[in-house]
């Protein structure tokens, strides 16, 4: 599988990839309860909270389901709502309200992003004009539809929860063949009793380093964190800093106004409040992992008496070649630093040097002075 590819993505007004802020999404999913009022106040609320992006799902169940088979496969997990089809029914978004959303998200400041769950749902939004597109996890490996998605040419995020890595690899040679943008999403499609060794983030680094593209997380732990005993723990802050340290170029979290509203996602969604703590972690990580390596101003008190210079070992007479057995190294840095010492072997002594002094460069013959 290619490594050298692209290293960042275009999406709306972000970049995704390495050498760009970590773009924080925040998923609304369904948590608007099919209410296009409640839809704004996410936006509102999750843009007030430090969200990039919100994040949307468009579902035509006719489209995405087979109402008797998916009646019988999900009836258990969704009994509530008696199945997948009925709670996609109850929180039903029209399309005309997701075009509605789109006008408000662009008039406040917040980018619209969605997830269309059938081919029918991508066509709608690329006529509405989105940025891209974010296929979930259920559609990976959808062949059929990624590859009709991928002709359309707007970036593609594809997660990758429930899906094995020869399927990762069918996916994205799928996109490549289109010439696409691509993103993944690290993602585990766990939504309850999420085990510390579940979070998997190794899989950022191993997805990024496989297919040369820029990863995300798309996470569905609670705010809380994940517990499985008081030692073997992992709070939101360790998750995130986890995440950022593998390399991770966007953060989705499912967002609800009310963590105790009767949907499917709110109960594990972050709220207002939680969003804004979950900003400043992934704001504050990105601070501290920084890549540029040189000596900052802070170093410098220290710096000056840590590093070592070159000194006699013996006394050096004038006019005498050094040797490597003339000369050691001690504190602090401020003769001739002991990285340079190469470039005074066979060079002469301008004057006598006794035991234990420092060298500087105006004690040697033939070389120019070098800086620190």
């Amino acid at each position: 599988m290619p490594q050298e590819r692209s290293a960042s993505i275009a999406l709306g007004k972000f970049t995704l990839g390495a050498g760009h802020p970590c773009v924080i999404v925040a998923e609304g999913c369904d948590n608007h309860m099919g209410s296009l009022a409640r839809a704004k106040e996410m936006a509102h609320a999750a843009k007030e909270s430090g969200a990039d992006i919100i994040k949307w799902q468009l579902h035509l169940p006719e489209e995405e389901m087979c109402k008797k088979e998916i009646e019988e496969t999900s009836g258990q997990m969704l009994a509530k709502w008696g199945s997948l089809w009925g709670f996609v029914e109850r929180f039903l978004f029209p399309v005309e309200a997701h075009k509605e959303l789109k006008d408000y998200c662009e008039k406040i400041g917040i980018q619209y992003f969605c997830t269309p769950f059938s081919l029918k749902a991508a066509q709608i939004l690329n006529e509405m004009g989105v940025a891209g597109f974010k296929i979930g996890s259920g559609e990976t490996e959808d062949l059929p539809m990624i590859e009709e998605v991928a002709k359309m040419g707007k970036p593609m995020i594809v997660s990758t929860g429930m899906t094995e890595l020869n399927e990762i690899d069918l996916t994205v040679n799928a996109v490549r063949a289109q010439g696409t943008p691509l993103a993944l999403a690290h993602c585990m499609s766990i939504y309850a009793g999420h085990p510390v060794n579940r979070l998997q983030m190794g899989v950022i680094s191993l997805l990024r380093e496989r297919y040369g593209v820029p990863v995300g997380l798309s996470d569905h732990t609670p705010p809380e964190g994940v517990r499985e005993s008081d030692t073997r723990k992992a709070s939101q802050e360790a998750i995130m800093w986890a995440a950022l340290a593998q390399g991770a170029c966007f953060i989705e979290k499912h967002f609800t106004l009310d963590r105790k509203q009767d949907d499917a996602d709110s109960c594990f969604s972050l709220d207002p409040k939680s969003l804004r703590e979950l900003r400043d972690v992934v704001r504050t990580a990105e601070a501290a992992l920084g890549r540029e390596r040189r000596v900052f101003d802070e170093e410098k008190p220290v710096w000056i008496w840590a590093k070592r210079s070159v000194v006699a070992a013996t006394d050096i007479p004038a006019g005498t070649p050094i040797t490597r057995e003339m000369i050691t190294s001690k504190r602090p840095g401020i003769g001739i630093r002991s990285k340079y010492y190469h470039d005074i072997i066979g060079k002469r002594i301008r004057r006598d040097i006794p035991k234990g002094a420092m060298l500087h460069w105006d004690d040697i013959e033939g070389v120019n002075r070098r800086e620190s």
